[in-house]
């Protein structure tokens, strides 16, 4: 088994209000690489505001990830303000005075030059220029030092044993590079959306969850063999070594919501299935994925993921049968085990969260398992380590017993906290790190 940890960037500790390339993300490497931890999971990077699954760009990265001290070490910045630390992170334009700097400061380069050929950055930066009015090169050099400093951080992550999991959300926000140059590519009326994207009522939301992104049009691009969707996952085999594919249901069947209806009003239409996916695999092996295979999904999904054995995920807070103390998915080599992802509870809040009866209950399960410890985050994870999976990945909240103040995102929900928990230090981590330890 392969131990991972699953820690978004903006979590990581920072002096500057929000997680970044700098580092702190190279100390927390050293601390996976200290106790033989193989893989890191990040979430999504790419441009994208606040919520990291509606991308402005599948190729920009998030300029908030820019590291303020990697641009000191390169001689484009001098005095930094610091700001004070919070287990919350606030999105605001701290940093924009200082890119804005460097950028003064900067001078263009061959590196530079060759960076600025790629059509996909030229178009980021076009588009960000009409919609913010900032200079198209403003944005160019952003995406210049991002690139370079994510490309020298996993460098520096898989000389060290160290690989990474990206995240591949299924969908970008309306208001994107992504629609505005490759409007054809998706299901639109006179460049509006009449149907949106969203998930049937499920055990992550009971009312089911709209979210609001445009859909694609697998028709259209089925006549040039998907080449929009296959130059993306070129893109992200190149920047992680292992690609999660968020939604894969929708690869077998999307939900369309009518845009004036609720999520409930929603109905599933036939996705592009393996047409998609025996061209993606002329050039890269199933390996290289996990699949989001969670929430409602058919057994002709199951088919699908099965057909190009692709790593499936098992997440135990939804697998364990309280009631009847026995946990309903059946174990296997080929899948990655979670205590939780960064749509649940942690581990502690969850518990918190239980009946009585139900905690008893769990207890009792995880004795008759011989994973039974006074910490519930710790029998949990020993539940984890004791699976035939090829991956066991935990959250640093579940790693360090935090509670459900500490969660990252409440699915379905608008809700302040969302997107925002930051990891204050790595003292906790560095004295609870060793429970991961089969």
């Amino acid at each position: 088994m392969n131990i991972g940890v699953l820690l978004p960037i903006f979590s990581l500790p920072s002096k500057y209000g929000i997680g970044d390339f700098g580092y702190e993300a190279y100390e927390f490497i050293d601390i996976l690489k200290a106790n033989n931890i193989k893989y890191w999971e990040i979430l999504p990077i790419h441009e994208s505001g606040r919520y990291p699954y509606s991308p402005i760009s599948y190729y920009a990265l998030n300029k908030n990830f820019i590291s303020l001290d990697k641009l000191i070490d390169m001689g484009l910045l001098k005095d930094v303000e610091y700001k004070s630390k919070n287990s919350r992170i606030k999105y605001d334009d701290f940093k924009e005075k200082y890119y804005k700097e460097a950028y003064s400061n900067f001078q263009e380069n061959e590196e530079y030059l060759k960076f600025c050929t790629n059509s996909k950055i030229s178009e980021f930066a076009k588009y960000m220029s009409k919609r913010e009015n900032e200079d198209e090169s403003y944005y160019l050099f952003l995406q210049y030092i991002l690139d370079k400093q994510w490309r020298e951080l996993k460098e520096y992550a898989n000389k060290n044993d160290v690989e990474i999991i990206g995240d591949m959300p299924i969908y970008p926000d309306f208001n994107s590079c992504e629609v505005e140059y490759n409007s054809k590519c998706y299901e639109l009326e006179n460049g509006s959306m009449k149907f949106v994207s969203g998930a049937s009522p499920d055990y992550f939301n009971s009312e089911g969850q709209k979210w609001g992104h445009p859909l694609y049009d697998f028709k259209y691009m089925k006549k040039d063999n998907y080449l929009y969707l296959l130059e993306r996952y070129k893109e992200f085999l190149n920047r992680f070594d292992i690609v999660r594919i968020d939604h894969f249901r929708a690869f077998d069947t999307y939900y369309k919501i009518p845009i004036d209806k609720t999520a409930k009003d929603g109905f599933y239409v036939e996705g592009p299935g393996s047409d998609f996916f025996d061209k993606l695999f002329e050039f890269t092996l199933p390996e290289r994925f996990i699949v989001e295979d969670l929430g409602d999904i058919r057994k002709e999904t199951e088919i699908l993921r099965d057909k190009y054995n692709f790593t499936k995920m098992k997440i135990v807070q939804y697998t364990l049968d309280l009631k009847n103390k026995i946990d309903n998915y059946n174990d296997c080599e080929n899948m990655v085990i979670y205590t939780g992802n960064h749509d649940n509870n942690t581990i502690v809040g969850w518990y918190n969260s239980l009946s009585n009866d139900e905690k008893e209950n769990l207890l009792e399960f995880l004795k008759l398992n011989d994973c039974y410890n006074e910490r519930i985050n710790v029998a949990m994870i020993n539940y984890c380590l004791k699976s035939q999976a090829k991956y066991a990945i935990f959250p640093v909240q579940d790693i360090i017993g935090l509670d459900e103040n500490s969660r990252i995102n409440l699915p379905g929900h608008e809700y302040e906290d969302n997107w925002s928990w930051e990891l204050l230090d790595f003292e906790e981590l560095k004295n609870n790190i060793k429970i991961l330890k089969k």
